[in-house]
């Protein structure tokens, strides 16, 4: 059986579920930060953080319009992330 990569859905990441701790890329910077992010705006919801592989943009637009911010506001908050 094979994987198509295009379909595989992301669900809300985990303390147990972060992918590459060193992985600076916006994607990988997400994966590491999500479960703090979401305690910080929890009004965010599970759909709008499902986005399946090469859709990263349109969930950070969700994320924008449920936290009334601008995209690049969102990607600032994921580069810049300390807890």
């Amino acid at each position: 059986m094979s994987l198509d990569k295009d379909n595989i859905k992301h669900h809300g990441y985990t303390e147990d579920s972060k992918l590459n701790p060193s992985d600076d890329s916006l994607e990988g910077r997400w994966s590491n930060i999500q479960a703090d992010y979401r305690k910080k705006h929890p009004n965010i919801t599970d759909e709008d953080v499902d986005f399946k592989s090469g859709e990263f943009d349109h969930m950070i637009a969700s994320i924008a319009r449920r936290t009334n911010r601008s995209t690049e506001d969102i990607k600032n908050d994921i580069r810049n992330w300390n807890k």
